[in-house]
């Protein structure tokens, strides 16, 4: 029978970056899990960079393996785990990198094998943390739960799967799964790769198929926000936002959601929710069918072909438009031209190359900061 009331919670590799990492996201599924949860894990931080070289460095005849078990045992020494407890894949890391270097030539399909390592070994590290924690868990890699994709490796897409096999699978592993994100198997058994950040369209998927109230992406920010809060200091969390402008923040570049991973919650009815893991108390962005009456809610720095622009995500009307362009010229800021998206949701500005940034610091305190009233903050 598939697990009643499940949670998938997924966590990134900024938020495993290290044995405290590790922990926090173990401590935050057994406070905010309920009684189901379903972990989805990409690599450690930086893990798949290091695996992208060890794969370039074979094809040129080097096999190095060093940095990638460095990382690994110092996040196990950390955790108080053996730090031998990866010897084994790392091995197997190292027979198919010679193997590589044998021919001094690489395959699509190899480095998705590489690139595998980073997942497998994060799942095995999160689910040790687990049982030290006295937690029972599971590693689980998701292609033996049944996702499957094409054969397209590096960006595979996704196929349907069978929803009653997937969650049968999920039911019958022993504690909490702890399934690796990014990673599925084609028609042919070959190991896939979903692309970068990848493992947020894992978890969508694997909360569709399992029917889970829920899928939560806890990430190194307090949910999804007005701006890039590298470009916009006061960019601010929104607390609500409709599917629709999530989907279109993601095509214009936003790194905070997979833009892929919204369909199949939208698909599944499954509710979907934007965590902090810095503080789980934080609620976060929960995503909604629809968000009647919320207007604008952010601006992106973008380029459309060869172009850049700034790009106003929501509902943007005429009066948007003039105000962001006034703002913008009065900045010194010529807006070139102007362009609805496809959809609709997003509104380009079009501005040269070497204004971008102060265009969109400009926008965002022009039609998105907080105002400061009497009464506090609106």
């Amino acid at each position: 029978m598939p697990r009643e009331g499940v949670l998938v919670m997924k966590f990134g590799g900024a938020a495993l970056k290290d044995g405290a990492g590790v922990r926090r996201a173990v401590s935050i599924v057994e406070e905010h899990g309920g009684d189901n949860p379903v972990v989805v894990v990409s690599a450690l931080e930086g893990v798949t960079d290091l695996l992208v070289q060890a794969a370039r460095s074979a094809a040129r005849g080097e096999v190095d393996v060093e940095a990638v078990r460095v990382r690994h045992r110092s996040v196990l020494r950390e955790l108080g785990a053996d730090p031998e407890r990866l010897d084994r894949y790392v091995r197997e890391l190292t027979l198919l990198l010679s193997s590589i270097s044998a021919r001094r030539d690489l395959r699509a399909v190899e480095l998705d094998h590489v690139l595998s390592f980073g997942e497998r070994a994060s799942a095995r590290i999160v689910a040790g943390c687990f049982e030290a924690a006295g937690v029972p868990a599971t590693p689980v890699d998701s292609y033996d739960l049944g996702l499957t994709t094409d054969s397209n490796h590096g960006n595979a897409r996704p196929l349907p799967s069978e929803h009653a096999a997937v969650q049968r699978a999920v039911s019958e592993v022993p504690g909490v799964p702890v399934v690796t994100g990014f990673l599925a198997k084609d028609s042919a058994g070959n190991l896939t790769t979903l692309g970068r950040n990848g493992s947020d369209l894992s978890a969508a998927l694997l909360a569709e198929a399992i029917g889970a109230v829920a899928v939560e992406f806890w990430k190194g920010v307090p949910g999804i926000l007005t701006a890039d809060p590298l470009v916009v200091p006061d960019a601010r969390p929104l607390e609500r936002l409709s599917f629709a402008d999530a989907e279109e923040l993601g095509q214009l570049g936003a790194r905070v959601l997979h833009p892929e991973a919204i369909a199949p919650a939208t698909r599944a009815g499954v509710e979907v929710r934007v965590r902090y893991v810095e503080d789980p108390a934080h609620p976060g962005t929960t995503l909604a069918e629809s968000q009647d009456g919320a207007g604008l809610v952010a601006a992106v720095a973008t380029t459309k072909g060869s172009l850049s622009a700034v790009a106003l995500v929501g509902a943007a009307s005429g009066e948007h438009e003039a105000s962001a362009t006034r703002a913008l010229e009065a900045a010194g800021i010529t807006v070139g031209w102007t362009e609805l998206s496809e959809s609709g949701r997003a509104l380009y500005l079009g501005v040269n190359s070497r204004d971008s940034v102060g265009a969109l610091r400009c926008v965002h305190e022009a039609l998105l900061a907080p105002r400061v009233s009497n009464d506090g903050p609106t």
